[in-house]
Order: structure tokens, then sequence, then C-alpha cells
């Protein structure tokens, strides 16, 4: 068997993937993507083209990087007012042939990054507790190779490198009971109005939320491929439709099939949420999650084969009216998409599978609003964060207790979904030791609900492919790391690991507010950085600071704002004549620029380095701006010497 040595290996091509591979190929690490599918980019170069996120605003790094190369190259091919511009919302809805010529060009950049396809995974060798190995081999057969490595990355939907090494994980849903989650459980819920029916009982069960496929469709007749009737095509099916549209509850195919447009007049067509018979299929994907690859294509290929029926059965069942065929007779297959698949895309959506066992539990009250703060709850350790609603497709089919209003289990609470962080422990597995997994991370089934959206895998797998390079730089196991320090890396990279609304993405006190966001410095999601600082603020900052890794020298500060000038003799004064403390810090509650001076005087010397006047300009007081930049930047410098060549440290790992 052939041997191969990499700094850093991936399982799987998915965003993710390619997210972790891109961090850590770009650090200059030898890095190995593997993918068992003929195709690179997972659902976002299959169909997924309308990209599940709210806005740009919690997404940084790598996601904001594809979504400008997108945004260019509508503007580079159509021009800047083309209508393909103003469809591709900057750069978060494409046609798949983009999303995949993009992927390809971000890769193919990488000197240090070399992609395999149509690879599987046939064995993980183990040193200890450590993955130290895997075996792969083409698979349509051949010679296996053995890639060893210093990390290794699962980045699979399915989480297969992280079961075949051990790693302990949950399938199907939690109880309402068991991780304190409201919305947990079996659940009827009214989609539209979002009312919790009768029979919501809460029960935790081993069911699977639905899978499906994201097609590319378009009305335009001159690129158009017809729909094509399976060969196994059952209109039992389908037939509880004409019910509903006969009842008006479905009034044409987009209230099937959800046409929603990216340009050039093409579709991300999706379920229907309000509609019972759609392109889900539930019930049917329960063996997929640990199934071999024979029994996950015959998942696939019945998935594939409902849809063709389904789309078949909507132009020509003779049951249905005609006015409704006739408006389904105006959709098509993009002729110019999937041309080596027959029009259909390859990946099916697996939204959920198996979810490792971690380091830390992500569960529903992560992304919702923390008791006590106006925003979710905060992470100390946060590498991304994300913004999309908890939502879940159904688990069961139509039933009469649905009462023609829902599917069972199929719910959302967007309205309850609060802009979230993403701990570092999510994606350290229990038990297994040189192993990340950023897409089938450590959460409920409800918790998973939200991070599942691409955009946020991929930012989650750029973070790890980030923890990957600062293990390997200081010598230490992925659970081990300096969580400041990947931190500092993530930041400097333009990753968001804590939403702040007032202070510009990507800005130099982005990374300053970001930080200490994670550690509680904001009970929301302002930072007001053009607001002064009290001394009171400045002083618990500072206090909180001390105890971070490489703050233990921090200064205090000053213990009086209006400081006096050096040789005044200040003479004997009665206690009386003293004012208390309560009563001189009332009368000077804000910092001025000259005690900000004399504390980063002092902070430079416990440095030994030479001080910076970071408070020039600043007039009657400092704003909390010029204040955290200067704490952050101090940090910063007290963290690198620490973590200089032939120091170790554990502080700030999540070890302790």
């Amino acid at each position: 068997m052939h041997i191969q040595q990499a700094d850093v290996v991936v399982m799987g091509a998915t965003p993710g993937g390619i997210g972790a591979a891109l961090a850590a190929a770009r650090r200059g690490r030898k890095t190995v993507m593997i993918e068992r599918s003929p195709f690179v980019g997972g659902l976002m170069t299959s169909g997924l083209g309308m990209t599940d996120i709210h806005s740009l605003n919690a997404a940084g790094s790598v996601f904001r990087e594809y979504a400008s190369n997108v945004l260019q190259h509508y503007i580079d091919t159509y021009g800047a007012d083309s209508e393909q511009v103003v469809h591709c919302r900057n750069g978060l809805r494409f046609e798949p042939s983009v999303g995949k010529a993009i992927f390809a060009r971000m890769l193919q950049a990488e000197p240090n990054l070399r992609t395999l396809v149509s690879r599987e995974l046939v064995n993980v060798r183990k040193e200890g507790s450590s993955v130290a190995a895997v075996t792969v081999r083409p698979v349509g057969g051949g010679e296996a190779v053995e890639y060893r490595a210093s990390v290794f990355i699962d980045a699979t939907y399915e989480g297969d490198l992280a079961a075949m090494s051990g790693v302990p994980y949950s399938l199907g849903r939690e109880s309402r009971d068991d991780w304190n989650e409201e919305y947990a459980g079996t659940l009827y819920q009214n989609f539209r109005t979002k009312e919790v029916l009768p029979g919501s009982t809460g029960e935790g069960d081993d069911r699977i939320q639905a899978y499906n496929f994201r097609l590319c469709l378009t009305k335009n007749r001159g690129n158009q491929a017809p729909f094509r009737k399976p060969d196994s095509y059952n209109r039992e099916d389908y037939v509880s439709l004409i019910e509903d549209v006969r009842e008006g509850r479905v009034k044409g195919f987009s209230e099937v099939c959800n046409t929603v447009m990216i340009p050039n007049g093409k579709t991300d067509t999706n379920n229907y949420h309000y509609c019972l018979c759609s392109t889900d299929l539930p019930e049917e994907n329960g063996e997929y999650p640990e199934g071999s690859w024979e029994v996950r294509d015959r998942i696939v290929k019945r998935h594939r084969e409902y849809i063709q029926g389904l789309l078949w059965f909507l132009q020509n069942d003779e049951e249905l009216p005609e006015w409704f065929r006739e408006d389904s007779r105006q959709w098509g297959h993009a002729a110019d998409e999937f041309e080596d698949t027959d029009h259909f895309p390859p990946q099916i959506y697996v939204r959920e599978a198996r979810r490792i066992h971690g380091e830390y539990v992500f569960t529903e009250n992560d992304a919702r609003r923390a008791p006590g703060l106006g925003r979710s709850p905060i992470h100390y350790d946060s590498i991304a964060s994300g913004d999309y609603g908890i939502d879940s497709h159904a688990t069961r089919k139509r039933e009469p207790i649905g009462q023609n209003i829902c599917l069972e289990g199929f719910m959302a609470i967007g309205f309850l979904t609060e802009i979230y962080q993403i701990p570092y422990g999510s994606i350290v597995p229990r038990l297994v030791d040189g192993l990340l997994v950023p897409v089938a991370v450590s959460a409920t089934h409800m918790g998973l609900g939200t991070i599942r959206m691409e955009p946020c895998w991929m930012q989650i797998g750029y973070a790890a492919g980030v923890a990957a390079d600062v293990a390997i730089a200081s010598g230490r196991t992925v659970r081990e790391i300096d969580i400041d320090r990947l931190q500092d890396e993530l930041l400097a990279d333009k990753q968001v690991i804590t939403y702040v609304n007032d202070v510009p993405w990507g800005s130099e006190s982005s990374k300053a507010f970001q930080y200490f966001g994670a550690r509680s410095f904001f009970r929301g999601y302002e930072g007001k950085p053009d607001e002064p600082v009290t001394v009171a603020e400045a002083s618990e900052w500072i206090a909180v600071c001390r105890s971070l890794p490489g703050g233990s020298s921090m200064p205090c500060l000053p213990a009086v704002a209006n400081v006096l000038p050096a040789g005044v003799d200040m003479g004997p004064k009665s206690p009386k004549e003293e004012p208390t403390p309560e009563q001189y810090w009332a009368a000077n509650p804000l910092l001025t620029p000259e005690m900000a001076r004399r504390w980063n005087r002092a902070a430079a010397k416990s440095l030994n380095a030479e001080p910076v006047d970071r408070f020039a300009g600043e007039a009657e007081f400092v704003t909390r701006e010029s204040f955290l930049n200067a704490l952050y930047a101090y940090l910063r410098t007290a963290r690198q010497s620490r973590n200089r060549p032939g120091r170790r440290e554990t502080a700030g790992s999540l070890n302790g």
C-alpha cells in the first residue's frame, strides 16, 4: 500500500471542507482534501443557489470572499447595472455552474492544496486516542493509499470519519426535557401562524428530518430540458395533491415546488413549506446516516426518482385541472446546468445525519435570546457566527392528525432566533484526538437546525483549518490549543466570532470589539464605539483582561482622574477634607486622556516595550473604541511574546 504524508487531511469537499482546506493551505500547510463523489462543493454546486443566510452581517472570511467572487463574476460578465447583478443579491444567489467555477478557481490558486475526488474512506488508523492515518481507495476500485497527517478534519455531511474513528454521536431528535429546548421532540406546528398544535408531545425519537434535491429549473424555453417520467413512477405518491388543488390549498406549480429566482432566469427550487406533498420525502431516509454506500445509493435513487415522478405528475396527471397542468408545463430543467447528470443535481440534500458528541453541545437555547441579555448566550471560545432561523423539515408523511395543515416535525422559529456564536468546543470530539468535525458538529437536533446552513458550515470549516495550523505551529493537540491565539488568527482573517452591529466588518476596531464581545464586555449587539468610556467600565475591563492569557501583568488604572504633575506637594489633608471614593468618582466618572496615557505607559513598561500614544486626538474623554483597541493591542503583544518558539502554555485551551 502506498503511503502519503500531509500536514492536514480534510475528508469531504463540502463547503465546510473547502473552507477548512483553504485555511490550512493558505498557512503553508501541506493539505489534502478527499471527496467520495466526483463533485466538489456539496450543495453549493448542486442546486443550492440561494444561500441560507439572512445577510452578510454575521459572515466573514472565506464566505465573504466567495460571495464577493460571485458578485464580481456577474459584474464582469454582464455589467454592473445588469439584471444578473441585481438577482445575485450581493453574491448570495448564484447559478450552480457559477458556484462550481468559483470554487474551482479558489482551490486551484493554492499550491499547498491537493484535491482528490472519487475516493472512499476504508480505514482509520489510530495511535492511542489520536487519529494517525486514513486509508482511501478509488470508488471504482484500485490501489489503496494511506494518508498520514498531524490533523484530520471530517467535513463530510455524514460524519463518516468521526464515526470510523470511534467518536460517539447522536441520531434523531432529543426530547423537550433533555436539554430544556422549548420546541424539541415531536411537534406539529402551523407553518404559517407558528401555532403549536395538539399532538405535540415533545417526546424524543430516532427520526431524521427529510432530505430532497435542490433543483435548477427555468421557464426559458430556449434553455429547457424536459421533465422525464422515471421507470419507477408511482402515482400514489402524489395523488393527495389532487384534493389540495381542488380545495384551493395549492394554487399552482410554485406552491408545490418553491421556485426562488437566481440569475439568468433560473431557480433554486426547494420543498414548498406550506405544501404537504412537495419535494421532501419524509420517513425514507432513516437508514442513510449509518448505512453502507450501497444503502445510501439506494436511498438517493429513491429520492431522485420520487422528485422526477412528482414533476411528471404535475405536468401530466389528467385528474389535475388543465390550468394547473398548463402552469406546470411552463417549467423545465435548466439545460445548461448539470449536463453530465441529465440536468439533475448530483448531491442529495443531507440536512442532518450524525451529530458528534463534543466538548460542547450546541442547543436551541444557544441561538435564542439569553436571559438578562439583549443577545444570544456568550461563548468565550467562539470561532464563528450564524444568522439563520432555527428550522426543521418534516419527519413524518401526511397523516390525519395534521388536519391538512402541517407535517409532523416541520417547524421554524426564526422569530425567536438571534445571531449567535459557535463555540470551538462544538467541533472538538470527545474521546478522539487529532480530529476536528466542523459539519457533523456537536449539537442537538434543534441546535443543528440553524448551524446546518452551508455559509455557516463553510465558516466553521475555515475555523477548523486555522485551528489545525495553530495546533501544528504550537506543538499541541487541537484540544489543547490556545483559544485566544486561535481567535486572534481568525480575526486577522476577518472572521466574525461575535456580531457587533455598530462597528464595521473588517475595520481594525472590529477585532477588538469582537474579541471583547466574546468576553462578555457587552450585554447586547452594540459596542457603542463613539461613547466615552467610564472609569468604572475601564477598571472592570482591565480586571477581566488580567485573567486572560497575556493579561496577568496588565497594570490597573491610576487611582485618581485629575493626575497631578510630578513634584507637586499635596500637603497634609484632614480626612474630613478628602472626598469619599463614591463622591470622587461621581464627580469624575469618565476616563480622561491623561489617565489613559499614564496607564498606557505603565502597560508598555510591563511589556518592556516602547509606549505608543494610543489616545492621540482624544480631548476631554477617551472613547470606548480607543480604549478597547489599546486593551486588545496590549493583550496581542503579550500573547505574541508568550507564544514565541520554545515556549508552551496551556492557559486558554479547552482544558483550562
